[in-house]
């Protein structure tokens, strides 16, 4: 069976190659992967490399990605050919950005106020205050009257922090999970979102980097990664976030599967393992491929940008 790409969490592996294989020690364990199956390596957390096998899988097309533990991501390193994008990136950054910051930012609103609905449905109404679910889709009609996309980024905002209110509703009041915060995250729901997030942007840098795109050129998004960025917000509901609540909602996250710290959530390796089995399932790499195809297209001028359904 082909595995389109490999990760590696936690800490503490050994990973070494030969000349048709990736070999990774891990806990005692020994996992000989084809390099001809692989099209990404994803490496989250502290691990030991040679470099004779970056420069073997570099050889052959293969993109590596660096996470820190809690999945944010650090960098990559890529072949030589990926970085022959001048005119891609040209196009990038002289088209209409209205347009497509519009476009990413309707889709992050819908996807996360129909992920509400399917919430109240499976749980229960009473996971909304009321009146809650009549703003958000007020925002999500206010959204076609912007002409500026500093509005568009403020609505997009505005519903986002209200979705991971209503998401700390649906976990334990005992993980501590009120709403989305930054780095270092103090709960385990946090540092699982965190975890499947850089998952998800390791998979969608994979694509913009493969179709000649500058990651760091967003429309919708500013700052580092901005282009992933708008891209992983159409998709963090379905491909992470329902995954995320299903896992902590299930009984599975007990407290022997992290470490609370002064300033930090540590998750173990058995939930770091449990989590890269799930989120690899969930993450749709062919659709990921496909929408960049599709916005690639689009600056050139050969189709209409839209975001696809999944």
């Amino acid at each position: 069976m082909t595995i389109p790409w490999k990760v590696v969490g936690g800490y503490g592996a050994h990973i070494k190659s030969n000349r048709t294989e990736i070999i990774i020690q891990h806990k005692g364990k020994v996992s000989e992967i084809p390099i001809d199956d692989l099209s990404h390596f994803l490496l989250i957390g502290g691990h030991t490399i040679q470099t004779s096998t970056i420069a073997s899988l570099v050889k052959e097309g293969i993109f590596i990605s660096f996470c820190e533990s809690d999945g944010s991501p650090v960098g990559y390193i890529s072949p030589y050919d990926y970085s022959l994008f001048k005119e891609n990136q040209h196009l990038q950054k002289i088209a209409a950005p209205y347009s497509y910051a519009l476009a990413f930012a309707r889709e992050s609103v819908k996807s996360r106020i129909l992920a509400v609905e399917r919430y109240a449905e499976e749980i229960g109404a009473d996971i909304l205050f009321s009146g809650e679910l009549s703003i958000l889709s007020g925002y999500a009609k206010e959204l076609e009257n912007m002409v500026l996309i500093e509005e568009l980024r403020r609505v997009e905002r505005l519903v986002r922090n209200m979705y991971y209110e209503i998401l700390g509703r649906l976990v334990s009041p005992s993980y501590q999970f009120k709403r989305r915060t930054s780095r270092p995250y103090t709960d385990p729901v946090n540092a699982i979102l965190s975890f499947g997030y850089g998952m998800l942007s390791s998979s969608c840098m994979r694509a913009v980097i493969g179709d000649h795109l500058d990651p760091g050129y967003g429309y919708l998004n500013r700052g580092k990664q901005a282009l992933v960025q708008d891209l992983i917000n159409c998709w963090k509901p379905g491909m992470i976030d329902s995954i995320a609540i299903a896992f902590t909602r299930s009984g599975k996250l007990r407290p022997c599967g992290y470490e609370l710290t002064n300033d930090r959530c540590i998750l173990q390796d058995e939930i770091i393992e449990e989590l890269i089995h799930l989120f690899t399932g969930s993450i749709n790499q062919e659709l990921i491929d496909l929408q960049v195809q599709v916005l690639t297209s689009s600056l050139r001028g050969e189709a209409q940008f839209s975001i696809i359904k999944p």
